[in-house]
């Protein structure tokens, strides 16, 4: 549930439900996606949030993918670890885990007003029967993973720790003797094989005692401390969220000036804007972690947690020296773009006047006034579908262009793999038309020398990103109406997707809808046996058409998907010129030719509203005045 559709949709209605019926069904479903065959490829695809490989941190000997992690106050029970760790996070916090389960005296609610979710106090726990397979299968996704103890500990960590990275010890639930609690710490770090934390709560009183307790723990060997995010509520029971956002930050700056910069300090507390993790990294905190900004933010906020880490890490960079045009992947998607382009131009010149070429006629057999004459409305029916597909070849090869020069040239990964997939999809459709026995072959020799410059791009490198935008920290109306106009494009990307899959299928079987034969006053048996080549013609241009679809739904989809980020205007301006070309073409010729079928142009306007809407409600974001390069 990506925020363009958690935050327009689901939210909404899962905000109607009961906090538990809720967070059941959320983590039920991408637990059971998840564990499809093509479930982690779903998730990838719908979110591409993996994070860059510059955030990578190294502490205690474990390397952490990022230094944002997922604390357990998400997915108390361990039952959707696997699709969360595809968020963007750097590592898993799972627990308490005991012995034997525990469960909570109440189950867990939302405190909307107060941005917070409201727990028991003592928590409920994960028992170790059930913790054990579901921390293995966690352990499978590469991430580093944290244990938080509770009674029992000992056992837990004789069972989790070949799975586990690190053990966080929570004892502040019980009132402990001062000897006691020595001879339990002693007896925990007797028994880990690996690192121990010490959790503290983001209300623990500081003072004297406070730091005679974590100093003490320290000399022991404990090797870090952990800040939970959670402070006790008024009437009981504890506030996980925005409510343990300030003491969480005057922990970790405590703790931080009293044990130096070598003392790991893992931080949670109300996270739940970019900002609010960027704040608790520059007090002190070592990691952070995210769980009920999840709920009110969005999945997407790691990711944007990440943006924003990526540009502090980056933005002091010097800027890298040029490379040789040639050996970027840029260069080549480039000229791919701009011959699409050049070749879009020249078919729709053809399409506009002649309509079919030589070896068309050659092919069938007829000229082009004798196919006129079995049926007047033919040539035009051709125009039709012809001008409609160099309409969008134009589209797909602005959006190449644009894409290699102002995503792939600034190593944009997402922007290579728009281009990719869209080409190959592209190419593919190629043999669409072939069934049908008309092996066009010009569109084969041109096809031929296109795929060597997708093949060189390909093959040669991407280069480094470097952000030159500021993302931004702290969700604004701009934001929220921008994941309207996102979910909108990505609705019309579905839709090109849609159109091109019917009528690829409608070209390589029926070739014509009912309307299409209501145009020209015929049957298709009537074409057929007018003579025996007109339709496998037609049906060439209907799979090309299909398949142009097909790619332009890919390039138009991906981008919106993946690429959507405050600042980038030319992808904005990119989408709205791409796209008016391609829907003033299959529009424009409709108009001309005078095949004005309501049920078929209803589909154009639609995808043409749907655009023009989302793009509108875009603006803000994508082409914020605010938003200047640092480059």
């Amino acid at each position: 549930m990506p925020d363009w559709f958690y935050r327009t949709v689901t939210r909404p209605l899962f905000f109607k439900l009961p906090a538990v019926q809720a967070r059941d069904f959320a983590l039920g479903f991408m637990g059971r996606l998840v564990r499809l065959p093509l479930g982690p490829a779903a998730i990838d695809f719908l979110g591409h949030m993996r994070a860059d490989p510059r955030l990578r941190k190294s502490f205690l000997g474990i390397d952490f993918p990022t230094g944002v992690g997922l604390g357990p106050g998400l997915d108390a029970e361990a039952r959707a670890l696997p699709a969360l760790a595809r968020f963007g996070f750097g590592f898993l916090e799972v627990g308490p885990v005991t012995v034997k389960p525990v469960a909570g005296r109440s189950p867990v609610a939302r405190q909307e007003a107060q941005q917070a979710i409201w727990s028991p106090d003592p928590p409920a726990s994960l028992g170790l029967a059930e913790a054990t397979p579901r921390v293995a299968e966690a352990a499978r996704t590469g991430l580093p993973l944290i244990v938080r103890l509770g009674d029992g500990a000992s056992e837990v960590i004789r069972e989790l720790a070949p799975h586990v990275h690190l053990f966080a010890l929570d004892t502040l639930a019980r009132a402990w003797t001062t000897e006691a609690w020595s001879a339990h710490l002693a007896k925990v770090l007797k028994a880990s094989p690996k690192p121990v934390l010490l959790c503290i709560p983001a209300d623990f009183d500081t003072g004297a005692s406070a730091d005679s307790y974590v100093d003490a723990a320290a000399e022991a060997g404990v090797a870090g401390l952990l800040v939970d995010g959670s402070v006790a509520a008024k009437d009981g029971g504890r506030l996980i969220g925005s409510p343990a956002r300030e003491p969480a930050l005057a922990h970790v700056r405590h703790w931080r000036a009293r044990h130096g910069k070598d003392f790991l300090l893992i931080a949670s507390g109300g996270i739940h804007e970019p900002a609010d993790a960027l704040a608790l990294r520059a007090a002190g905190a070592d990691l952070v972690e995210v769980d009920s900004g999840v709920v009110y933010s969005g999945p997407g906020l790691p990711k944007r947690i990440n943006d924003a880490l990526l540009y502090e890490t980056t933005r002091t960079e010097p800027t890298p020296t040029p490379e040789r045009a040639p050996e970027m992947t840029w260069f080549w998607a480039a000229l791919l773009g701009a011959g699409m382009l050049f070749g879009s131009i020249l078919a729709l010149g053809i399409a506009l006047t002649r309509v079919v070429l030589p070896y068309d006629e050659a092919f069938v057999g007829l000229y082009a006034h004798e196919m006129q004459a079995i049926n007047p409305h033919l040539l035009d029916f051709m125009a039709h579908d012809r001008v409609s597909l160099a309409g969008t070849m134009i589209a797909i090869g602005a959006m190449y262009l644009s894409l290699s020069l102002c995503g792939i040239r600034r190593g944009l990964h997402w922007a290579q793999q728009s281009v990719f997939i869209s080409a190959f999809t592209g190419f593919a459709s190629f043999f669409l038309f072939l069934g049908f026995g008309y092996l066009d072959t010009f569109h084969a020799f041109v096809t031929a020398v296109m795929l060597q410059l997708l093949l060189l791009a390909l093959h040669s490198r991407l280069g480094t990103h470097h952000p030159d935008v500021a993302p931004r920290l702290r969700e604004d109306r701009a934001w929220r109406r921008a994941l309207w106009g996102q979910l909108l494009l990505i609705l019309h990307g579905c839709g090109l997707l849609g159109a091109g899959i019917m009528i690829s299928v409608v070209g390589i079987t029926k070739v014509f809808v009912p309307q299409d034969l209501e145009f020209m006053h015929t049957t298709a048996e009537a074409l057929a046996g007018a003579h025996a080549r007109l339709v496998p013609l037609v049906a060439h241009d209907r799979a090309t058409l299909g398949g142009m679809l097909l790619a332009s739904g890919w390039v138009f989809l991906l981008p919106v998907l993946w690429g959507f980020r405050n600042g980038s205007a030319w992808l904005w301006w990119t989408l709205l010129t791409a796209g008016c070309s391609a829907y003033a073409a299959a529009l424009g010729v409709h108009y001309s030719v005078g095949y004005m079928s309501l049920m078929h142009l209803l589909p154009a306007f639609a995808g043409l509203g749907s655009l023009l809407l989302g793009l509108g409600l875009s603006y803000s974001w994508l082409c914020s005045p605010g938003a200047r390069s640092t480059r």
